[in-house]
Parts: structure tokens; C-alpha cells; sequence
């Protein structure tokens, strides 16, 4: 009798093992939606804050469209440059980098007649009836939406040549 007692209790140990194995965790809890279509972690909290949206060119765009770009491009590359006045060169280099016309573009000479650092660069970009103009000087970066000139151009004066 002892080893028919012995089966039987193996056996049913071996059940309840099995048993065991075949039902694992528990089912998670269901989720309910809230009325207004959020999960319940979207209607909890403060709202996040959204980010002012990035400036970026507008191909075909007004001066006044893309001034917030043009800014943002010549305000970061005026950082980079140590908040001194870079030489024009790299200033058209760097708008054309982003999406300016090259041909639509003026700029002043990096040094003056004696060859000494200029005071101030200044430069421009012809959009339609209006220019961007801007200036680095050592009172920082400045700029302005200026009408095209009866000669076509944005800038008054001698200009250096953009042939590069």
C-alpha cells in the first residue's frame, strides 16, 4: 500500500508541477479608455510645453518670410566666429551652405584701403523687390528688410566681388 501511496503522490505532485508551469503570471489588468479618446497617461499632469517651431528657408519667399532664417543662420555663424566680424567669404559660404542664391548676393571688403580689419561687414541677399541686409560689427550681429535699389541691387557703394 505504501508504494501505491508513493505513485499516487508523485503523480499528483507531477500534475500540480504541470499545473504550475501552464499558468504562469497572472493577465495583466484591461485598460480603459477615457471618454475623450487619451490614454490614462496623456490626461494626467500639466501639459508639455510646446517648442517654437524652427525657422527655415522658404524657397520662392519674401525677404520678411525668411528673416527669421536668415538670423538664425548669421546669428549662429557670428557665435562661431567668436562674436568678431568673419571674413565674407565664409559669411556666403555659409548662406549658400543653407539654401541662399549665391547670385543673389552682395557683400563689403574684409579690410579697408590701408588693409586693416574692417569695422563692420555688411551683406545682402536680393528677394524679389526686397533685400536682407545684414551687418557684423563689434556692437554684435543687426540686420534689416530693405527695398531693392533702381540699380538692382541691395547695396549702396563698392562691393567686393562674389567669384568664387
Amino acid at each position: 500500500m505504501r508504494a501505491r501511496t508513493s505513485r499516487l503522490a508523485g503523480a499528483v505532485l507531477g500534475v500540480m508541477i504541470l499545473l504550475t508551469a501552464c499558468i504562469g503570471q497572472p493577465p495583466a489588468p484591461p485598460v480603459t479608455a477615457d471618454p475623450s479618446g487619451s490614454s490614462p497617461a496623456e490626461g494626467s499632469g500639466s501639459p508639455t510645453p510646446t517648442l517654437p517651431p524652427t525657422p527655415a528657408l522658404v524657397a520662392g519667399g519674401t525677404a520678411a518670410e525668411n528673416k527669421p532664417f536668415f538670423d538664425e543662420v548669421n546669428q549662429q555663424y557670428f557665435i562661431a566666429a567668436g562674436n568678431v566680424i568673419p571674413e565674407g567669404r565664409g559669411v556666403v559660404d555659409n548662406l549658400v551652405s543653407v539654401g541662399f542664391i549665391k547670385a543673389d548676393m552682395q557683400i563689403t571688403a574684409d579690410r579697408t584701403a590701408i588693409d586693416l580689419p574692417v569695422d563692420s561687414l555688411v551683406f545682402s541677399v536680393l528677394m524679389g523687390d526686397q533685400c536682407l541686409v545684414g551687418q557684423f560689427s563689434a556692437q554684435g550681429y543687426s540686420t534689416i528688410i530693405a527695398p531693392k535699389l533702381s540699380t538692382g541691387s541691395c547695396l549702396v557703394g563698392l562691393t567686393r566681388a562674389i567669384d568664387w
